[in-house]
């Protein structure tokens, strides 16, 4: 699993953009990371990716610290942000073509599964693509390659309901027939309670509420958008 100790960033002018003394993110299943814009939510995955070093602090994977080990981490970590772009002239048979050539133990099995779920345009160029094509392609990209954490920026936020339920019932399933990690930032409450099984509340760079779904839930016996107020409005007092 992914750990997080003692993590602190700085942003510019040595503005505070998180401070997160301990955090564990937990497998198998979907972990629904939310917060406002600004929250850290971004920071936090770039982190746990190893594209970018805290401040101070470390993150581990495996007993690892993953910034230092980022050349053996990647293959095991994945980020799938719209800040990381895909070959824009390029078909999803191009890219194909590309990553099966310079992964290792690419999984074809996991490929023609998602070829046929996801229903991926292959011989359409990247820059004809809807947003949520572009998604689903990240995705066969990135799931042949046996990931062991998957992260996700908001990339579902925008797409369609059919095309959001389609990519979180394969992030499910992978998860749990792997072990794999899934982190997915978003704000959308509805694929919060229809798949995700933990949650991890973010705050001006602070977790302020990490629980499963089910126990927060039970607890409160409210909703989950008036549960994450509830916590928004502690915050605020304090």
């Amino acid at each position: 699993m992914i750990e997080v100790k003692n993590l602190v960033l700085f942003g510019k002018n040595e503005s505070l953009r998180l401070k997160i003394p301990e955090l564990k993110f937990h497998s198998p299943g979907i972990t629904a990371l939310i917060g406002h814009n600004g929250a850290g939510k971004s920071s936090l995955l770039r982190i746990a990716a190893g594209i970018e070093k805290p401040s101070i602090g470390e993150v581990f994977f495996s007993d690892k610290e993953i910034y230092n080990h980022y050349e053996e981490m990647k293959e095991k970590i994945h980020l799938l942000s719209w800040g990381l772009e895909l070959y824009r002239n390029l078909s999803a048979n191009d890219h194909l073509k590309l990553f099966r050539n310079v992964c290792k133990n690419w999984n074809y099995s996991i490929e023609n599964e998602l070829l046929k779920d996801l229903a991926i345009p292959t011989h359409k160029k990247v820059e004809r693509m809807s947003r949520g094509e572009q998604v689903r392609l990240r995705l066969l990209l990135s799931l042949p390659r046996s990931p062991r954490v998957i992260l996700l920026d908001e990339v579902t936020n925008d797409l369609d309901t059919d095309s959001r339920r389609a990519i979180f019932k394969k992030l499910d399933s992978y998860s749990f027939e792997t072990d794999a990690q899934v982190v997915v930032a978003t704000n959308m409450i509805e694929d919060i309670e229809r798949y995700a099984t933990d949650i991890i509340l973010l705050q001006k760079g602070e977790v302020i509420l990490q629980s499963s779904l089910d126990s927060i839930k039970e607890k409160y016996n409210s909703s989950f958008e008036e549960i994450v107020r509830i916590y928004e409005r502690k915050e605020a007092v304090v």
